[in-house]
């Protein structure tokens, strides 16, 4: 156990709100504007969380978060709004700050808590901003579940 140790990083970013991620191996790269954390990664901003085994923070010039990559056993929880929260998994997840596109891809599946509907595809994108989702299905075909009263 001496030998693992965990990072504590805050970094401010939409709405103002914090980011925490917890990993048991930071590295920064100053020229590349790059944070690289591996080994057990817990991301958490607000209601949302993504765990990984590893996970690349892209800044620009001035410091500022452009996107995040997480690679490995991802899972997460991400609250759209007040009225929907996703739970799922994925082998990567991409999130790109500015147009607020989340992408999902490899056996992607994820769930709305709040009436249980689903979806699974190869590549599963969510612009957190409009809502908007588009399914790919390459190896498998693409299975959606609509809760129907």
């Amino acid at each position: 156990m001496r030998y693992l140790f965990m990072i504590f990083i805050f970094l401010t970013f939409l709405f103002g709100q914090n980011l925490e991620i917890v990993s048991k191996i930071f590295t920064y790269d100053s020229k590349k504007n790059l944070s690289i954390f591996k080994g057990d990664v817990n991301a958490t901003k607000g209601k949302d969380n993504i765990l990984s085994d590893e996970m690349y923070v892209f800044f620009d010039k001035n410091k500022k978060p452009l996107k995040f990559i997480a690679l490995g056993h991802v899972k997460f929880l991400m609250a759209l709004d007040e009225n929907a929260t996703y739970k799922g998994k994925c082998d990567k997840l991409t999130y790109l700050i500015k147009s607020g596109d989340v992408i999902l891809e490899g056996d992607a599946y994820i769930q709305k808590l709040e009436t249980n509907e689903s979806i699974k595809g190869d590549v599963i994108k969510i612009n957190r901003v409009t809502k908007d989702i588009d399914v790919t299905g390459n190896k498998k075909p693409v299975n959606i579940i609509i809760k129907v009263d």
